[in-house]
């Protein structure tokens, strides 16, 4: 792409490369940039009927200096595989997994995120209709359960910078399906080792309970990222949520370890927000587990999902940036990725 300009021609690949329609890339630039674009508007720029303005040359321009789109064909990985996992529901999992896995891409990291919950947030989070990746035989239960590759159920989201594997409500089987099957608990793990080379980090939103959907996930996992309300019941799930890894990590796989506890949602003038931070503080301390900083609540969280996107995508700065910017260069601080870019320097 020109650096000043764009034809035509120019948009309609950049859109096609994505697998957008034109409405699709008219409402990620309406969430970029705060317009009304329509299919319309977008027809008329590629067909040069109407000059495309500099701000949406600039905006396209930033989303195409990302990772590329798709199955990545060149080298990468092997991923880190990151659980999100807290058994408490409306903790922050799903909006912490896609905003951080928006900031690797953004970083230049190629990035899977897996929708490991029936109630298909993170599917949802994005702009996906669960309904239609099911009818499509595109979801996760597909590739679990079936001879479906993840390279055929996995779709770009994000302008193209992330993909992401679907789930569907078809997933609520998967606890019985997987007790019946002979090791069950490991068919995530081998299905994800099929794509570790194509990633450098696969995020795995889990379901919030610790049946065999979150157990085949820590299987599979390097590392666990546990999101927290700083509220009681949030925090009373922790110790269990600990025993369960220490099981785990004794019995199936050694190598996975805690990348921290991150507090979301919280509301810093509320007394017992500050008491709950306090409380989760000592936990982390007595475990000597990583406290990252808060998450504050802000709208754009909220917003993000209405417009299908990560929240940052609508406001970089947004309360509780600073925190997901905290955690996205853990992860880059691993070893394997610090090597990764050296080299690359």
């Amino acid at each position: 792409m020109s650096q000043d300009a764009m034809t035509g021609e120019e948009l309609r690949q950049f859109r096609e490369a994505r697998g957008m329609a034109q409405q699709e890339l008219a409402e990620l630039l309406n969430t970029a940039l705060s317009r009304r674009y329509d299919r319309n508007r977008i027809s008329r720029w590629e067909n040069s009927a109407e000059r495309i303005p500099q701000g949406v040359i600039v905006t396209l321009r930033g989303m195409a200096g990302g990772a590329p789109s798709g199955i990545p064909a060149a080298a990468a990985g092997p991923a880190s595989v990151v659980v999100w996992v807290n058994q408490k529901g409306g903790v922050g999992k799903t909006t912490s997994t896609v905003n951080v896995a928006y900031l690797l891409a953004k970083a230049g990291k190629r990035v899977l995120v897996v929708d490991c919950d029936p109630q298909a947030n993170a599917t949802i989070h994005f702009g996906v209709d669960p309904h239609e990746r099911e009818v499509a035989k595109r979801t996760l239960t597909h590739v679990m359960f079936g001879p479906l590759p993840v390279q055929e159920a996995a779709m770009t989201v994000c302008g193209g910078l992330i993909d992401l594997l679907p789930c569907s409500i078809s997933l609520s089987n998967a606890d019985a399906e997987l007790t019946r099957e002979p090791n069950g608990n490991l068919i995530l793990r081998e299905k994800l080792d099929e794509v570790r080379n194509a990633y450098d980090f696969v995020m795995l939103d889990c379901p919030p309970n610790l049946g065999q959907i979150t157990v085949s996930a820590l299987n599979a996992a390097d590392q666990v990222v546990i999101p927290s309300q700083t509220e009681m019941l949030s925090i009373m799930g922790i110790p269990m949520l600990l025993e369960t890894l220490s099981k785990v990590q004794r019995r199936v796989n050694p190598r996975i370890a805690i990348l921290g506890i991150l507090p979301t949602l919280h509301k810093a003038r509320r007394a017992q927000d500050q008491a709950m931070a306090a409380e989760l503080r000592q936990l982390a301390a007595a475990n000597r587990i990583r406290l990252f900083d808060v998450v504050r609540d802000a709208p754009e969280y909220a917003k993000g999902v209405t417009a299908g996107v990560p929240g940052l995508v609508i406001n970089p700065a947004a309360a509780g940036a600073d925190a997901y910017h905290e955690v996205a260069q853990a992860l880059l601080a691993l070893p394997n990725h610090e090597r990764a870019d050296h080299a690359a320097a």
